[in-house]
């Protein structure tokens, strides 16, 4: 079973330390040697890690998930970047989200990692697939939307009137 479908059979709670610093890596695009060197470790500890023959302090743990918290902050930068010139500036700064590296599925159990709640709406949040490498709105029945300049100038029209 591919780790990301791992996800899908799971909550958040449920998944090993193993397989979520496995997730955060993929997010991070990087290889375990790639990994290691930005964490100041060794790729022998990064697969060790991975496959659950050596447990991850919380202090590691925090680290992978600090990077990966960060990847999801630029993702959504990008992706906001990519919508400007189809967004009146004034409604793409009433976008300011908080990024988390947290893991999540939708009602037909595709799998997200990333999520950003937008300051002032609440009918969705944002999550990162990492299959795809793209933004759903997910509503409280965990429906997914895929998110484009359309949707956003939604979610500006509806925070501006509550």
């Amino acid at each position: 079973m591919h780790i990301l479908d791992q996800i899908a059979a799971a909550p958040e709670k449920d998944l090993k330390p193993s397989e979520q610093f496995k997730l955060y890596r993929e997010l991070l695009q990087l290889t375990q040697a790639q990994l290691a060197e930005r964490m100041g470790t060794t790729q022998t500890s990064v697969f060790r890690w991975e496959s659950d023959t050596s447990p991850i302090s919380l202090r590691t743990m925090g680290h992978v998930r600090a990077l990966a918290t960060a990847e999801v902050g630029k993702e959504i930068s990008r992706f906001f970047a990519e919508l400007l010139p189809k967004l009146p500036l004034s409604d793409f700064n009433r976008l300011c989200g908080h990024p988390k590296a947290l893991f999540t599925r939708d009602n037909k159990g595709r799998s997200y990692i990333g999520t950003v709640f937008i300051d002032g709406y609440r009918r969705h949040s944002l999550h990162f697939r990492i299959d795809d490498r793209r933004w759903y709105g997910l509503d409280h029945d965990s429906h997914a939307v895929k998110v484009d300049a359309a949707f956003l100038q939604s979610m500006v029209h509806a925070a501006k009137t509550r």
